[in-house]
């Protein structure tokens, strides 16, 4: 039987071997994908920016790949609002990618402006521009590769690669459509309109651009009545996520149920074909002002029995609840109703 340490150490050299395959041939790269979508709106599409009617604050955390120590790590932090003299809405955030034990980092910083206008009495129209800094950091010292291990164990040797730069930065052009009622909304965003070089090398002929990303996006807040009655017995939101960026496609679907507070529900991610990735199961708890939630990515790809599954947690507070003028796709606390079918 292989001893756990001699397997760790293997999946650890497997993933920076993977890791400076893809520096040195510059192949192109990847976004984070979070399985909450919505609890970072601003990072799906720019158009959401100040779409609630109050300041909105999220925070995000996303640990990938559990069983294998380092592999992917992410966070994010936004905040958007709506500004009256500019008839839109501002929105920043950051985000961090620390992928490989920190070996490469991805560091971004995004401020969106979106503008809406009212349609008519049930829907609003919005479209969105983003403009970002991003900076990739390199620990070159901390690469393996596959000709530098040792033979007989496995274990990582000395690497003669040599990086010109082990870092770069690059400014990052992004665009969104919103339309959106009380109970229904869908957007269309395109991320990296000018298509940013990512290679650390300069000696690298090979394609190394960030492809765009296409993403589009449906969901519904939809109340549920007790059968013959105007009193609400429940709240239940279906959503769905199609994305492609380059090689790489996905969709997310699924639907979640609320009630008093309390949030339960399940998506699956697949690609446009029938394979399937994970099974992401959630929970969460919901108050006028605040929004906890906790996913769980069940694996059920061929690293199934190797990853370890994902966890991810987020925060989400509404700072001005009385100027709150929108619930999508901010979720608001069980109430009980009568009428407004």
């Amino acid at each position: 039987m292989r001893k756990k340490g001699t397997f760790e150490l293997q999946l650890r050299a497997g993933l920076f071997i993977m890791l400076a395959f893809f520096v040195v041939a510059g192949s192109s790269g990847q976004d984070v994908s979070f399985s909450q979508y919505f609890a970072n709106p601003l990072y799906l599409n720019p158009a959401f920016a100040g779409t609630i009617g109050a300041p909105r604050v999220a925070l995000q955390y996303r640990d990938q790949w559990q069983q294998m120590e380092g592999a992917y790590s992410s966070y994010s932090a936004a905040i958007d609002l709506p500004v009256e003299k500019l008839q839109g809405g501002l929105g920043f955030y950051l985000l961090n990618d620390a992928q490989a034990s920190q070996a490469l980092n991805s560091f971004q910083l995004n401020a969106a402006y979106s503008v809406g206008v009212k349609l008519n009495d049930d829907f609003y129209f919005h479209g969105g521009l983003q403009v970002g800094y991003a900076e990739n950091t390199l620990k070159t010292n901390e690469l393996i590769f596959a000709d530098n291990l040792e033979s007989n164990n496995g274990l990582p040797g000395t690497s003669a690669e040599v990086f010109t730069d082990n870092r770069f930065s690059y400014l990052d052009y992004s665009f969104g459509l919103l339309l959106y009622s009380k109970r229904f909304f869908g957007g269309l965003a395109v991320h990296h309109l000018t298509e940013p070089d990512l290679s650390f090398s300069e000696e690298n002929l090979s394609d190394s651009k960030l492809p765009r990303k296409y993403s589009l996006h449906a969901g519904a807040r939809l109340p549920v009545f007790r059968h013959g009655h105007l009193r609400k017995k429940f709240d239940i939101s279906p959503q769905l996520i199609l994305q492609k960026q380059g090689v790489s496609e996905q969709i997310n679907y699924g639907m979640f149920a609320t009630k008093r507070g309390l949030t339960g529900g399940a998506w699956f991610r697949q690609n446009f074909g029938v394979r399937y990735d994970a099974v992401i199961l959630l929970v969460g708890y919901t108050t006028p002002w605040m929004q906890m939630t906790y996913t769980y990515d069940w694996t059920v790809s061929g690293l199934a029995g190797q990853s370890g599954g994902t966890s991810e947690i987020s925060l989400a507070f509404v700072l001005n609840k009385k100027r709150q003028t929108s619930d999508l796709p901010f979720f608001t606390p069980y109430e009980e109703r009568f009428g407004g079918r």
